[in-house]
C-alpha cells in the first residue's frame, strides 16, 4: 500500500485583507496594543504615586512628553473604535423582545452609549470633586 500524501490548505500570511469583516476584526484586535500601553502608562504612575513625592512628580513630567500624549490619544480613539463595534454587537448578542416586537437595534446601540456616557460623566465628576 502506497502512502497518502496529507492535504495542506495553503493560505496567504494576508488572508484577511481580502474581507472587509475581517479586515474591521483585525483592526479592532489591534486597538488592543495602544489600549494596554496606556494602561501600563498608568499602573507606572500608580507605582510612582506610591513610591514618593519625587517619583511621582518626574512621572506627571514625563506625561508631558509628544509620544505620550499620542500613546494616550490614540488609545481613547482606539477604546472609542471597539465600543462602537461592541455596541453594533449588542443587537445581535442580546435582542430584547418587547411584546410580538423585538426593540430596534439602534435603540439598544444608542443605549449602550448611553450608559457609556453616564459612566464617564460620573468618572469626571468623581475626579473634579476629588481634586
Amino acid at each position: 500500500m502506497g502512502s497518502r500524501k496529507p492535504y495542506q490548505a495553503r493560505q496567504s500570511p494576508r488572508w484577511y485583507l481580502g474581507n472587509r469583516f475581517f479586515k474591521l476584526y483585525m483592526l479592532r484586535e489591534l486597538t488592543s496594543v495602544p489600549v494596554a500601553l496606556a494602561a501600563l502608562n498608568l499602573f507606572w504612575g500608580l507605582a510612582a504615586l506610591a513610591a514618593s513625592a519625587e517619583a511621582w512628580g518626574s512621572w506627571i513630567a514625563a506625561q508631558r512628553h509628544p509620544l505620550l500624549l499620542l500613546l494616550n490619544i490614540l488609545a481613547i480613539a482606539a477604546a472609542l473604535f471597539n465600543s462602537k463595534t461592541w455596541f453594533e454587537a449588542v443587537p445581535k448578542a442580546m435582542p430584547i423582545q418587547r411584546g410580538e416586537h423585538f426593540v430596534p437595534a439602534r435603540v439598544l446601540i444608542r443605549a449602550s452609549w448611553a450608559a457609556m456616557g453616564a459612566v464617564f460623566v460620573v468618572l469626571l465628576l468623581a475626579v473634579v470633586w476629588l481634586a
